[in-house]
């Protein structure tokens, strides 16, 4: 694991002094092979990982994308905003997204404006990516890091949002540069089902599973599903 601000090499000790909560969680990490590279303000991280080019997150580019999108279009005909219960004159739910990875759901399901906002992830490189574009941005979104199934109290939270990692059986569709990252740092989630089982027991109105159309439902029993062009998400009352 290296680190470097505008080229330069700096040790963990330096890193620490300006992310002092990155620096915590990468702290037990050091057999990472990959390098952060840090912007001359001192403010932004991004990832370089083996012949990837970097990658950083940008939560206010994001969002503002999407303010452009439902300026025009309502976001409650979104077929995510549908699965996690979205309707004009109901009030909006606190929601519990279990794996935050890259932020791209999470950002999506905070456009909406939902009542609060809590993000996951367990991954420690991943997280401190998302930390830290939390941290530069003005968004009222509590990102934490860890095993969230023995930290959450389902009460919390009205709505569980959970995206697992599968198996890719496509691959003739190649996968967003992020994406590719992504799975080459977190893999396959080995303990999906048990995770599915454990979120469904903690949900207090419904837990919804983002899965492929052409994968099958993890958990049988699901009130109904709710299909994108290439994405279902199965619901759980």
């Amino acid at each position: 694991m290296q680190f470097f601000i505008d080229k330069i090499n700096i040790s963990f000790d330096e890193f620490s002094l300006i992310f002092p909560k990155e620096s915590e969680i990468l702290k037990s990490h050091f057999e990472f092979k990959g390098s952060f590279l840090i912007t001359k303000d001192k403010k932004v991280i991004s990832l370089k990982y083996g012949d990837f080019n970097p990658i950083f997150i940008n939560i206010a580019e994001t969002l503002s994308r999407h303010a452009v999108y439902f300026y025009k279009n309502s976001f409650y005909k979104d077929p995510l905003a549908k699965a996690i219960g979205l309707k004009k004159g109901k009030s909006k739910p606190r929601v519990l997204d279990a794996t935050g990875g890259m932020l791209a759901d999470s950002l999506l399901i905070y456009a909406y404006g939902v009542k609060s906002l809590v993000c996951y992830e367990r991954n420690p490189i991943i997280a401190v990516l998302g930390l830290n574009a939390i941290n530069n941005s003005s968004v009222n979104i509590d990102y934490r890091y860890g095993e969230f199934l023995s930290e959450i109290d389902g009460a919390e939270f009205d709505v569980i949002y959970y995206d697992p990692m599968y198996q890719i059986e496509n691959t003739k569709t190649a996968a967003k540069k992020e994406m590719e990252i992504f799975r080459d740092l977190v893999g396959v989630d080995e303990d999906i089902m048990d995770t599915a089982m454990g979120l469904k027991k903690l949900a207090k109105e419904r837990l919804v599973i983002k899965r492929s159309n052409k994968a099958q439902p993890i958990l049988e029993g699901q009130t109904h599903t709710i299909r994108g062009k290439s994405t279902s998400y199965d619901v759980y009352l």
